[in-house]
C-alpha cells in the first residue's frame, strides 16, 4: 500500500507505542486519528507534532470501557476524514492475576477492552470503507503468546483470542482489508515500572541479549501496513525471547 494522503486510526495512540506508530504515519505522509482514553494531552501533543510534519491530525476521546464510546468513534472520525483507510488497535490494558485470582470484573474489563473492542472496531472499519478502496487492520498483540503465561491469566487469553480473530478477519476480509497482528516483547518498560533494569533482563531472558523499542516497533508496523500479499501474519517482534 502506498501510504501518503491515507489516513489512519490508531488507538491509544498518544502515548508510548501507540505514539510511536502514530509518528511513524505522519513522516509517511498519512493524516491521523489519534484515539485516547485518559491521555489527552499526550495525544493532543503528538497531534501537533504529527501536523507540523504536513499531515493533517486530529485527537479524539473514548473509554472502551463503555462499548458505545466504542461505537461512536468511527461517526465521530468521519465527521473529519470521509474515510479511514488503516486501523492500529493498540490501546489495551495488562492486569495481573492467576486464573484462580482473577475475579469478574477484571476479566470482563480486559476482555471488553482488549478484544471486544477491537472486535467492534474492525466491524465498523471494514463497513465505512468504500468499496472500491483497500484497508489496513493491525492488531497489536503480545509476543507471550508463544507460552502459557499464567500471572496475568484474562489478558493472555485476550491476546491469544486477538491472533486468532486476526486469522480469522484477514480472511473474511480479503482481498479488500489486509489484517495482519504484531506480537510485541520488551520494548519499553511497563508504566509505572521505568526504574527496572530492562538491559540485565534482557542478557538472562533474551537471545538477542537487549529489548526492542518504539523504533523497532514502528518500523515492522509499517512493514506489515505497507505489504501487499502478507495477511493473517502475526509477527513476533522479541529478539527471540519466546523461542
Amino acid at each position: 500500500m502506498e501510504l501518503k494522503n491515507k489516513t489512519a486510526l490508531v488507538t491509544g495512540g498518544g502515548v508510548r507505542l501507540g505514539r510511536a506508530f502514530a509518528l511513524a504515519l505522519a513522516k509517511e505522509g498519512v493524516n491521523l486519528i489519534i484515539h485516547y482514553n485518559s491521555s489527552e494531552g499526550p495525544a493532543e501533543e503528538t497531534a501537533q507534532i504529527a501536523r507540523s510534519l504536513g499531515v493533517k491530525a486530529i485527537s479524539l476521546g473514548a473509554n472502551f470501557s463503555n462499548l458505545d464510546a466504542v461505537e461512536d468513534l468511527f461517526p465521530q472520525a468521519n465527521q473529519h476524514f470521509s474515510a479511514v483507510d488503516i486501523l492500529i488497535n493498540n490501546a489495551a490494558i495488562y492486569l495481573k492475576g492467576t486464573g484462580l485470582e482473577t475475579d469478574r470484573e477484571t476479566w470482563e474489563k480486559q476482555f471488553q477492552i482488549n478484544l471486544q473492542a477491537p472486535f467492534m472496531l474492525i466491524q465498523a472499519f471494514a463497513r465505512q470503507l468504500p468499496s472500491d478502496s483497500k484497508g489496513r487492520v493491525l492488531n497489536i498483540a503480545d509476543a507471550q503468546i508463544a507460552k502459557h503465561q499464567i500471572d496475568h491469566f484474562a489478558y493472555q487469553l485476550t491476546k491469544h483470542s486477538l491472533a486468532e480473530m486476526t486469522r480469522m478477519f484477514a480472511k473474511e476480509l480479503a482481498p479488500r482489508i489486509i489484517v495482519n497482528a504484531l506480537a510485541l516483547g520488551i520494548m519499553l518498560p511497563l508504566a509505572g515500572k521505568e526504574d527496572v533494569d530492562l538491559q540485565a533482563y534482557a542478557e538472562k531472558h533474551v537471545p538477542l541479549n537487549r529489548t526492542g523499542n518504539p523504533k523497532i516497533a514502528a518500523e515492522n508496523a509499517l512493514h506489515l501496513i505497507k505489504s501487499d500479499f502478507t495477511t493473517g501474519a502475526i509477527l513476533r517482534v522479541d529478539g527471540g525471547q519466546y523461542l
